[in-house]
């Protein structure tokens, strides 16, 4: 656990840091007589970088290897076969991953990926379940994440859902993520059990922490997935919006300027596995060196909204008008 927790300081601290983190690590192992007032200032200042940091230390090995595979899928059968897996490790039968709201600019086509069987799937389309089913009528109300045994039962017709969603080995409770990305389009991720509502809150207080992070990356690969099926992504060309990330990457004075980048796949994190597969690089900065090298950034277009117009004195004047206007001096008359 140690190493573990060792290799992710070195994914955040790089170059002098890394070595200077080092150095505070084995000066407090080898203090006989305990870590001084500085090299204690010094691991808050080593815990402060990794909070503000976006890594996450998974509760066994087998969910961060779960994770990194979630991180790399490329299309929707492969993130079923790994959502699938992710659900059964941590003690759940099933799991969706549903649209709620495509957003104002079809951040997220409306699509279902689930491990549900297909006579469930069948009687719930069959039903129009959609408009019945207590998840998603919270989901479309609430951000963040919640418990289906939280829901409110009283309605008959809900409950007619859930006797229905049982008789067909479903089960009525498990958990529910619901996560935002651009465009305000809002996606849930839920993983379903028959097992009682006791069993569950402990399988969500054990493994809650881990399923929000895994709930974001499928939700990363179920937007990658759903662009690259309808070929909008599916081929080896780099997009504006990959070019744009890739060259600040590479002039940027602070690279993690460029992780702040808004964009249409979900997150960063979907961008840049989109750049790795299509340069088939390891990393992203390797990738910087294959585009660069190809003179993808010789002839880089701007992105609209980065451009700012005239300002409000100036707008709408003729071309010849906005010379004369800007030539004068400040003042006159002419």
């Amino acid at each position: 656990m140690q190493d573990n927790v060792w290799g992710k300081t070195e994914q955040i601290l790089e170059g002098d840091m890394e070595h200077w983190a080092r150095a505070v690590m084995e000066d407090a192992v080898f203090e006989t007589e305990g870590p001084v007032d500085s090299t204690l200032q010094d691991f808050n200042r080593i815990l402060n970088w990794i909070e503000a940091s976006d890594v996450h230390l998974f509760r066994t090995e087998r969910i961060e290897e779960l994770a990194d595979t979630l991180s790399s899928c490329s299309d929707l059968e492969e993130l079923s076969r790994v959502m699938w897996h992710i659900a059964t490790e941590v003690g759940f039968e099933n799991y969706i991953i549903f649209v709620i709201n495509s957003g104002a600019y079809g951040a997220a086509k409306s699509r279902v990926c689930t491990s549900c069987n297909a006579e469930w799937i069948s009687r719930y389309q069959e039903k129009n379940y959609q408009y019945v089913d207590p998840a998603m009528a919270h989901a479309r109300r609430f951000d963040g994440y919640f418990e289906l045994s939280q829901l409110p039962s009283d309605s008959p017709m809900a409950e007619e859902f859930w006797r229905d969603a049982e008789a067909h080995r479903i089960g009525r409770n498990g958990l529910c993520f619901v996560v935002r990305r651009n465009g305000n389009s809002r996606i849930g991720v839920s993983f379903l059990t028959a097992k009682t509502a006791e069993q569950t809150h402990t399988l969500a207080r054990r493994n809650g922490y881990d399923l929000m992070t895994l709930a974001n990356l499928a939700v990363d690969a179920f937007c990658y997935a759903v662009f690259g099926g309808d070929g909008a992504t599916n081929n080896e060309e780099l997009t504006v919006e990959e070019l744009r990330f890739l060259h600040m990457l590479a002039t940027s004075r602070d690279p993690l300027e460029a992780l702040k980048m808004p964009t249409r796949y979900g997150s960063i994190n979907a961008l840049q596995a989109s750049i790795r597969r299509k340069l088939r690089s390891e990393s992203v900065f390797q990738a910087v060196a294959i585009a660069s090298s190809r003179g993808a950034f010789d002839d880089l277009p701007y992105d609209a909204s980065e451009v700012t117009g005239p300002f409000r004195e100036l707008s709408g004047l003729e071309p010849d008008i906005r010379t004369h206007y800007q030539l004068s001096e400040p003042g006159s008359d002419d």
